[in-house]
């Protein structure tokens, strides 16, 4: 029976309920958006956000923070402690305008190396270890070359530890070039999932990229400037149509202390308060939701 890798330890499928694919929780690109908004942390504000998924079944976070993105699994482990909550916590690198220099100065062998390490000893000193590979990033209409050797080092160490593998396509692009590495690397497609994918218009592609085997998530739910909640609904309906309730997942990927329902904006809960009673009253039934919600997750997250 394969585990599930969370910041207090490995845990059963079966112990995760309603889950948040792509989450940010502490996190700071402050340096690279030239804001504080981009500061997430342990604090009395994100705690009350988290807990309003409670009343949800929500019991489940994927914080896809990396190296050079803030992250701080120390806070994680205490906050998913306090809140009993399961924290999954990310290995990797982002893109490459977010890359720390040891993205670009190490080879792919030994990014490889550095991610196993994340995954089977600790990260930063901790014992507390990556339950997966993620957000491993293209650039909007570009897969840099760098880039390129990063996912080369995320599938090597994938294949090594049998770890999930979770990418980041800035505004939906980009998700063929990521499949065409995948499979040039020979990959396990049950354990890969490709992010944003609610922001990609294209439903070809995204049936292209389901007919891998691979998961997709709808992960900014909620951020409605980006794309109209109705299109996103519309989007999901369309490709459950088409039997794909299996491979989808979701989540908001919220980032910014101003998108906290406290301060007027969508919330984590926004997913469960908003976006899944329109998924309901447009005829989607509770065990497909909850197929994306738990099931999908459990059989993504657990180790291959």
């Amino acid at each position: 029976m394969g585990l599930i890798r969370t910041v207090l330890g490995d845990v059963k499928p079966e112990s995760l309920q309603a889950t948040m694919i792509h989450e940010h929780i502490a996190f700071d690109l402050s340096h690279v958006r030239n804001e504080s908004d981009s500061i997430l942390g342990d604090t009395p504000e994100l705690a009350n956000e988290l807990l309003l998924t409670k009343d949800y079944g929500c019991n489940a976070f994927v914080e896809v923070t990396n190296r050079g993105m803030g992250r701080d699994v120390q806070a994680l482990a205490e906050l998913a402690k306090r809140l009993d909550i399961y924290i999954i916590c990310a290995t990797g690198f982002y893109k490459e305008n977010v890359y720390p220099v040891e993205a670009f100065e190490k080879s792919r062998e030994e990014l490889a190396e550095l991610f196993v390490s994340e995954i089977t000893a600790g990260i930063d000193g901790t014992h507390i270890k990556a339950g997966i590979i993620a957000e491993i990033g293209s650039s909007y209409q570009e897969l840099t070359k760098t880039e390129e050797k990063v996912f080369r080092a995320a599938c090597d160490a994938h294949k090594k530890t049998g770890a999930p593998l979770s990418t980041h396509c800035e505004l939906g692009t980009m998700g063929i070039a990521q499949l065409r590495i995948f499979e040039s690397e020979e990959v396990d497609f049950r354990h890969i999932s490709f992010g944003h994918q609610d922001l990609n218009r294209n439903i070809d592609e995204q049936v292209t990229l389901l007919k891998s085997g691979a998961f997709i998530q709808f992960d900014t739910v909620g951020k409605n400037k980006y794309r109209p909640h109705d299109e996103r609904v519309s989007n999901l309906l369309a490709l459950l149509d088409k039997g794909f309730e299996d491979q989808l997942m979701l989540s908001v990927d919220l980032t910014r202390k101003s998108y906290f329902r406290q301060n007027n904006g969508p919330g984590y809960v926004y997913l469960f308060d908003t976006f899944l009673p329109d998924l309901r009253n447009a005829g989607v039934p509770d065990r497909v939701i909850e197929k994306m919600l738990i099931e999908n997750p459990r059989r993504f997250l657990t180790f291959a």
